[in-house]
């Protein structure tokens, strides 16, 4: 059993060339012709280990729906986590993503139930009703048929309603 540092190479269908050097395979930008079977060699100097066989197929792309991204990364403007304001304050959280392709639709939740759609939430005239948790459950559809549905729910926005007189300030509210 030999001593020396471990060298990788990934070969696809048993060629003798290596596609690439070290622990790890990336197929970027993925065409037909990378599918196949991929086997990884690790070498130690004198000796040689193989890993089963890898087994890749890559779909191909048939429409600009399939380019589709999934939506990800909801996130409430002001930020959580919580927010502390006194009646008649204006209050408008906004929903955004990080990524999604479009159509989009928000859907705004105050303590586990729906109460708007939109990326914008209109609360109007605050007051100690309005207290409670705000999430926004962002979505897209994609594919063809639309049956593949994505959701992203962002982390909860704890609003509080104050009488005022009550706060210290307002605005953001640190734990």
């Amino acid at each position: 059993m030999g001593t020396g540092p471990l060298s990788f190479s990934w070969h696809q269908g048993g060629s003798g060339e290596p596609l690439v050097t070290g622990p790890r395979l990336e197929l970027r930008h993925a065409g037909d012709n990378d599918s196949g079977h991929y086997q990884c060699r690790v070498s130690d100097g004198d000796s040689v280990g193989k890993s089963p066989t890898l087994n890749v197929t890559v779909l191909g792309v048939s429409s600009v729906d399939d380019l589709a991204v999934p939506v990800a990364n909801a996130t409430i403007t002001p930020g959580p986590p919580a927010l502390q304001v006194c009646p008649g304050d204006p209050v408008t959280p906004l929903c955004s993503v990080q990524v999604g392709s479009a159509p989009l639709t928000f859907t705004w939740l105050h303590n586990g139930h729906q109460v708007a759609r939109g990326p914008l939430l209109e609360l109007g005239d605050i007051h100690v009703g309005h207290s409670g948790t705000y999430q926004c459950v962002a979505t897209n559809q994609l594919g063809q048929d639309g049956h593949r549905v994505f959701q992203a729910l962002s982390p909860e926005l704890e609003l509080e309603v104050t009488p005022q007189g009550t706060t210290g300030h307002q605005g953001a509210v640190s734990d």
